[in-house]
């Protein structure tokens, strides 16, 4: 049996998503913040970590820090897009460049974030995204 959850103005089955982030305060709060809006979120420290999790489970989105090591941001993306090319990504960095706003979108994000990140945009943006 499934559960589906009210989130915004869609009423959505748990979506699987995939949060990466070295930072693991960012990482808990949204553990609470998108569990509490009908997504299902699974957490990785590390872009190796991520990569684990990926071949074991399904993810429908993903939410990846580009500032990271020893894997970043973009070089995940670009290993995600080659193995599970229809997970959707929105990109989270607190130091926005327009080069890595350019490699992020060729690489195949569907968004472009900065940190610190407002909670509402985040959660339209992924509303926007589960439900195109």
């Amino acid at each position: 049996m499934s559960t589906s959850f009210q989130f915004g103005d869609v009423d959505t089955m748990a979506v699987p998503i995939l949060v990466v982030d070295d930072e693991q305060n960012f990482l808990e709060l949204l553990i609470r913040i998108l569990g509490k809006r009908g997504f299902e979120v699974k957490t990785a420290l590390s872009g190796t970590e991520a990569l684990r999790l990926l071949e074991q489970d399904s993810f429908d989105l993903a939410l990846l820090d580009i500032r990271m090591g020893p894997i970043n941001g973009i070089q995940l993306l670009e290993e995600i897009k080659g193995r599970k090319p229809r997970i959707k990504a929105i990109m989270m960095t607190a130091y926005p460049t327009i080069e890595t706003r350019m490699q992020a979108f060729e690489k195949g994000a569907s968004a472009y974030l900065t940190k610190p990140v407002d909670l509402k945009e985040l959660v339209d943006t992924m509303n926007s995204l589960v439900t195109h």
